[in-house]
């Protein structure tokens, strides 16, 4: 019998979110300053080899869904040799990309055939103007085509993540709509998390944003959930879906007749409840909650040389110690920030 990874909570943990860079060729305002951040010294990233070796590990303890994600994971030389070698290991049942989308038309075929049939892309504007502005110069024409040519390749699900901040405003959300009427693309409203990055970029819906470059983030998300509600409510009669889609924590809505679904990732801490993921980032460090400081080095066991059975041993023991719910910084309605030591595109999307 395979084993089962689980943590003090009874949860099954059998969902990895591998981070294979920091890099990325966008600077999303809410993401990282304009300039970019102090990069992680490539010595310090894990290789391809270590990768598949600490995969292969967590698979012998039951890890089966994994989804690949950066910064951008596109801009990584050679990843689609990773993700061959990956899918050649015994258990992995499921392997999935988070991208920004900019590159990804011109994989989407070798992704298609290496049985990655699971495209997340971070799109927060329909508009060519504002969505370059939020990215700090990226161009909408490449995500929308790349979005386009996933649905025409036969992709199984296709999902576009869509920050809630005051650059989404009603116009934007109508045409996020309409896109899932006649497209089998799921649209995931996310409720902006309450963090603050190393370099003062603090997003919340309730704390300060100290830097200026995204003051203009600064809203009230339970507000603009309504108003996405009260919008999809004059389109007509939605229903909540009733079966699971994926593996995240979105909730999702549909409409009869149209092909996709509209999702929303709530700043919830009840939410947690049911979480079966643990990360790893590109220097190596597993994190079992997103917003927790807790790390277990793992690529300082690999290159140390420990053993198989020491690896996994120290894996079961950390799981162990998975927060409930607290400690990943949801449900903070007080206005507290979490605090948090590295950029998201550090830590993995």
């Amino acid at each position: 019998m395979k084993p089962i990874l689980t943590d003090s909570y009874k949860r099954k943990i059998d969902y990895l979110r591998l981070s294979i860079t920091d890099r990325c060729n966008l600077r999303c305002i809410y993401c990282m300053p304009e300039k970019g951040i102090q990069l992680i010294d490539r010595k310090e990233i894990l290789t391809f080899e270590e990768i598949i070796k600490i995969v292969q590990i967590l698979t012998e303890l039951g890890i089966k869904k994994i989804r690949i994600t950066g910064g951008e994971p596109l801009v990584r030389d050679d990843f689609l040799k990773l993700i061959k070698e990956i899918k050649k290991i015994k258990g992995i049942e499921d392997i999935s990309l988070t991208t920004n989308g900019i590159l990804l038309s011109k994989y989407l075929s070798e992704l298609y055939e290496l049985s990655v049939k699971r495209i997340n892309i971070s799109l927060d504007s329909l508009d060519p103007v504002k969505y370059r502005e939020i990215t700090r110069g990226g161009k909408i024409s490449e995500v929308l085509k790349a979005v386009s040519n996933a649905v025409n390749t036969g992709f199984i699900s296709i999902k576009i993540n869509t920050v809630i901040t005051d650059m989404l405003d009603s116009k934007d959300i109508l045409k996020f709509i309409n896109l899932t009427l006649n497209n089998p693309v799921d649209i995931r409203f996310i409720e902006m998390m309450p963090v603050a990055s190393p370099g003062s970029i603090e997003c919340s819906n309730t704390g300060s944003i100290i830097n200026k470059d995204i003051a203009k983030l600064k809203n009230n998300t339970e507000n603009s959930v309504k108003e996405i509600f009260s919008i999809m409510g004059k389109t007509g009669k939605y229903h909540k879906v009733k079966k699971h889609t994926g593996y995240g924590p979105a909730v999702y809505y549909k409409i009869e007749g149209s092909k996709g679904n509209i999702g929303f990732i709530f700043n919830d801490k009840n939410y947690c409840s049911y979480c079966n993921r643990i990360r790893l980032t590109p220097k190596g460090m597993v994190k079992l909650c997103l917003f927790s400081e807790r790390e277990l080095d793992l690529k300082r066991k690999i290159r140390s040389k420990a053993s198989m059975e020491e690896i996994k041993t120290d894996l079961k023991n950390f799981v162990k110690t998975k927060p409930e719910n607290r400690e990943c910084g949801r449900n903070f309605n007080n206005g507290d920030i979490i605090k948090i030591s590295n950029f998201m595109s550090q830590i993995g999307g």
